[in-house]
């Protein structure tokens, strides 16, 4: 063979082997490029060793600055899990869209959604009126067909001076008395000039013939009967709030009430108007995440239904610089959650079932 088809041969070889390395590299690169395009979304929920110690060192500092200890390493690893989905689901939440609220990573953090409504709410609704209550009929609600407020308006008890400053229930699911005390608290105010913390450990402890079950739960109009069939409630200072149900003590009645009366479900109006002219009880459903960690801001609702599980107390109403409206709300898991306890949760959508399950004591 001569010697210039040799080195044909080798020429041809030569560039198809080049060929070949550059079809290699641009498909390295394609591939890269392809990568770089993959929206965020795709890859949530994958954790680098990096991430993973970043997450800790946060799971740490929450638990210096709540002081949760835990009975061995097992229950804090499994309580680490938890915190760390919720944080995920907190971050996820506060960078996606335009939301009017922020969520944190609050006291509640290393807690399950379940886990949380099972020991932080306790709103539980009787199959029946207890006999003999002093319950006016929705029907006949004095607030039920007044003309809605105008938008502009804003109510705030605080301001008024007829809401005392926010309590804590602890991992006692009495919420329906602490709703029913803000309610009665205002109402007093209102009617003598006088603010007095009245008594939850009260009707926590003394309130069991209506239905009502101590910290397994209970309901706010029951609270106001049982008011009314004991001659009055006395003050916190003088039948101090424990967390747990006691034995029923003897004590001199502080404040009164005659009745109670419940607002027409699903009206937001008639409960904007009963909130202008006093602070009222409300029901709510307070078992989702975005409740759990809610720390500032309009709420919406996303993520609550209508499982009325939680009892809070109503204080007021308002609209931000768009004119979004607001209810004001009062809470019992202290200050610690929300506003320093309080709640601005969205007017007129029905969010987290705002006036499905609302009362309010009368004088």
């Amino acid at each position: 063979m001569d010697q210039s088809n040799i080195s044909n041969k080798h020429m041809t070889m030569t560039t198809l082997m080049l060929l070949l390395c550059v079809i290699a590299i641009a498909d390295c690169i394609c591939h890269a490029a392809v990568a770089a395009r993959v929206e965020p979304s795709t890859t949530v929920g994958r954790t680098t060793g990096g991430d993973e110690a970043m997450m800790m060192a946060r799971y740490k500092k929450w638990m210096a600055q709540y002081r949760r200890k835990y009975k061995d390493d097992a229950e804090k690893a499994h309580r680490f899990q938890v915190f760390k989905a919720n944080a995920e689901f907190i971050d996820r939440s506060n960078a996606g869209g335009k939301k009017k609220y922020v969520l944190g990573t609050n006291q509640f953090a290393d807690l399950t959604s379940k886990e949380f409504a099972a020991m932080y709410t306790g709103l539980r609704k009787p199959a029946a009126v207890p006999s003999g209550a002093k319950q006016i009929p929705a029907a006949g609600s004095k607030y039920q067909n007044f003309t809605r407020l105008d938008d502009d308006v804003q109510v705030d008890w605080r301001q008024q001076g007829a809401v005392t400053p926010v309590k804590n229930q602890g991992q006692c699911g009495c919420c329906w008395a602490f709703s029913a005390v803000g309610a009665m608290e205002g109402l007093i105010m209102i009617t003598t000039g006088n603010l007095v913390s009245l008594s939850e450990q009260q009707i926590l402890d003394c309130d069991e013939s209506d239905g009502n079950q101590g910290c397994n739960g209970g309901y706010m109009d029951n609270a106001f009967q049982y008011v009314i069939n004991n001659g009055g409630v006395t003050t916190e200072d003088a039948y101090p709030y424990s967390a747990v149900q006691g034995t029923c003590q003897n004590v001199q009645p502080a404040a009164t009430i005659s009745g109670f009366q419940d607002l027409p479900s699903g009206d937001e109006n008639a409960l904007a108007n009963a909130v202008a002219n006093q602070p009222v009880s409300v029901g709510v459903d307070g078992g989702s995440s975005p409740f759990q960690f809610y720390q500032g801001g309009i709420y919406d609702g996303d993520g609550c239904g209508t499982d009325m599980n939680h009892a809070v107390t109503a204080i007021g109403y308002g609209a931000d610089d768009q004119g979004t409206q607001y209810w004001i709300l009062k809470n019992s898991w202290g200050t610690g959650w929300g506003e320093n306890g309080f709640m601005q949760l969205q007017m007129g959508v029905g969010a987290c079932g705002i006036s499905t399950m609302a009362s309010y004591p009368t004088p």
